[in-house]
C-alpha cells in the first residue's frame, strides 16, 4: 500500500534561523568534532545514510559520509561515493539550456512545436515556459503506475507515449506547476540541437570544463563503481526499488557527489558556464520564485539559492549563498528527516556555531515515556508489509517499506492518533497496534510479529 507521493516545493519553512556571525569558519579541529558528531548521532539513530559537503568560495571546508553505499557487501559511504541526486539535476539542464542559447542552438521564445509538434498545446508552449515551469504540461511522475513503469528501460519515443494522451492542467504561462515532464522534453530538445545524448552533453559543456569527475548520467546504478543503492529505514535498511534513469532524463538522473554540486555551483555564480547575463535570467527574483531550475528563499537575513530532490530514496539538496560564496549540499541514500534540518546543521557550523543534537526518542507532544510506547517497527498479519514509527525530533515519522515509499512527518491530534491530510494513525499500545485509515482502506498493523 504505497500511500504518499513526493511532490517538489520550492518554498521554505520561515521558521526562526540563528544569526549568523560575520566570519566563515576555516577548518578549526574543535568545530570539525562538534559537526562530526552531529552526523554520528544521525547514523546511529538509523535517521541518514549519505554525504555532504561545505565549500566557501572555491575550496571544501569539510565533508562527511556516513553509512553503507552497499549494505550487502558492506561497502561504506566516503567522499567519493557517487549518488542520484534527483532533481537537481533540473539546475544542470537549465544551465545548459542557457549555454545553448549563447551558443545559437535555442532561443527563449522558441516554440516546443519546433521540436515535439504532438505534445498538447506545443505551438503555444515556448523553451522559457519550460524552463520556469509553466507549461500546463501533465507531469509524468504523477502518472498511475508510473512506479512500476520506470523500472524498465524505456526509448525517447515510449517516454512520450507514457504521457502525450495526457490533458494540460491550464493554458501556458499562466500558472505556475511544478512538472518533471518539462525538464525531460527540455533535455530531448538539447540532444536534438546537438546531435548528441545527454550524457556526452553534460560531460561536455560542465563535467570535463570544471574537472567533475564523479558527475555524469547513467541509466543504471552500479555498487562497483562506487555508486550508492538507495534504502527505506526500517528496524533494518530495507533496499529500494531500481529505478531504470532513461525515465529520468534530464529531470532527475545525474549521478554526483557533494563536492562535485558545489564545484558546480561555484562554477555556474562565477560564469564559468554561462555568463554573467544569462545566469542573471536563469536566477529568480523573487522568494518562493522557480526560475529556470532553481528556486530562491530567505531565512533571516539570509538569502540562499536552492535546488533540492528526491528519486527512489535518495534525497539531496543545496544551498547557495551567492553573496558569501558559500555552499552547503546534502546527497543521502538513506533518511527519514528533512534534508533541509540537515542543510541547516551544515550552514550553523559553517558560520562556527553549535548544530543542536536531536532527541529522536520523543516528538513536540509525546514524552519519551509516552513515544517509546509506540515507536518500532509494525507488521501486517501475512507479514508483507510493514511500517517503522520513529520520530524526526519534533513530530512522529511514518515509513513503509514498499519501493518508493516516502516518509511522512504525521500532525499531533490527540496522545494516540495522528493526521496526515485525509490519512489517520489510531494506536493502541496495549495491543502493540495501530490502524490505518485512507480513503476506504482500513489496516491494521501490530508491533514486533514472529
Amino acid at each position: 500500500m504505497n500511500i504518499f507521493t513526493y511532490t517538489f516545493s520550492v518554498l521554505k519553512p520561515s521558521s526562526a534561523f540563528l544569526v549568523l556571525s560575520a566570519t566563515i569558519i576555516g577548518t578549526q579541529l574543535s568545530a570539525q568534532k562538534k559537526i562530526d558528531s552531529y552526523f554520528d548521532h544521525l547514523l546511529a539513530n538509523n535517521k541518514m545514510m549519505g554525504s555532504v559537503a561545505i565549500a566557501h568560495r572555491d575550496s571544501i571546508i569539510y565533508t562527511k559520509a556516513m553509512g553503507y553505499a552497499d549494505i550487502d557487501t558492506k561497502l561504506m559511504n566516503n567522499k567519493d561515493t557517487k549518488f542520484r541526486i534527483g532533481s537537481i539535476t533540473k539546475t544542470f539542464t537549465g544551465a545548459l539550456v542557457l549555454k545553448a542559447i549563447e551558443e545559437n542552438k535555442l532561443q527563449l521564445e522558441d516554440k516546443l512545436s519546433a521540436y515535439f509538434p504532438e505534445v498538447k498545446n506545443a505551438q503555444k508552449i515556448t523553451i522559457r515556459q519550460l524552463l520556469n515551469q509553466r507549461s500546463g504540461i501533465f507531469n509524468f511522475t504523477e502518472i498511475e503506475g508510473e512506479n512500476e513503469w520506470e523500472k524498465s528501460f524505456h526509448t525517447q519515443k515510449e517516454f512520450m507515449d507514457f504521457f502525450i494522451n495526457k490533458e494540460s492542467n491550464f493554458e501556458p504561462g499562466t500558472e505556475y506547476e511544478y512538472s518533471n515532464t518539462n525538464y525531460a522534453l527540455l533535455g530531448f530538445i538539447l540532444e536534438k540541437v546537438y546531435q548528441k545524448t545527454y550524457a556526452e552533453i553534460l560531460d561536455e559543456k560542465i563535467s570535463k570544463p570544471l574537472h567533475l569527475k564523479n558527475t555524469y548520467y547513467s541509466f543504471e546504478v552500479d555498487s562497483k563503481k562506487n555508486e550508492a543503492i538507495s534504502y527505506n529505514i526500517q528496524n533494518h535498511y530495507i533496499r529500494n526499488g531500481v529505478t531504470n534513469f532513461s525515465n529520468h532524463p534530464a529531470s532527475g538522473g545525474i549521478t554526483s557527489t557533494p563536492t562535485d554540486v558545489n564545484k558546480f555551483l561555484f562554477g555556474l555564480f562565477h560564469n564559468k558556464l554561462i555568463n554573467a547575463e544569462s545566469l542573471k535570467i536563469m536566477l529568480p527574483e523573487k522568494d518562493g520564485e522557480y526560475g529556470m531550475g532553481i528556486t530562491k528563499f530567505q531565512l533571516g537575513k539570509n538569502e540562499f539559492y536552492e535546488h533540492s530532490g528526491r528519486v527512489e530514496n535518495y534525497f539531496s539538496d543545496y544551498w547557495y549563498m551567492a553573496k558569501e560564496n558559500l555552499g552547503i549540499v546534502v546527497l543521502a541514500n538513506a533518511i527519514n528527516i528533512p534534508t533541509e534540518d540537515v542543510s541547516k546543521a551544515l550552514t550553523i557550523h559553517a558560520y562556527n556555531n553549535d548544530p543542536v543534537l536531536p532527541d529522536f526518542n520523543k516528538t513536540a507532544e509525546l514524552s519519551t515515556k509516552e513515544f517509546a510506547e509506540i515507536k518500532g517497527t509494525y507488521f501486517t498479519n501475512d507479514k508483507k508489509e510493514s511500517v517503522t514509527i520513529s520520530s524526526d525530533g519534533s513530530s512522529l515519522v511514518y515509513q513503509g517499506s514498499e519501493s518508493g515509499q516516502d516518509y511522512i512527518s504525521f500532525n499531533f491530534k490527540t496522545k494516540n492518533t495522528f493526521e496526515y491530510e485525509t490519512i489517520k494513525l489510531v494506536f493502541e499500545p496495549k495491543k502493540n497496534q495501530f490502524t490505518i485509515y485512507q480513503d476506504e482502506i482500513i489496516k491494521v498493523f501490530t508491533k514486533n510479529a514472529s
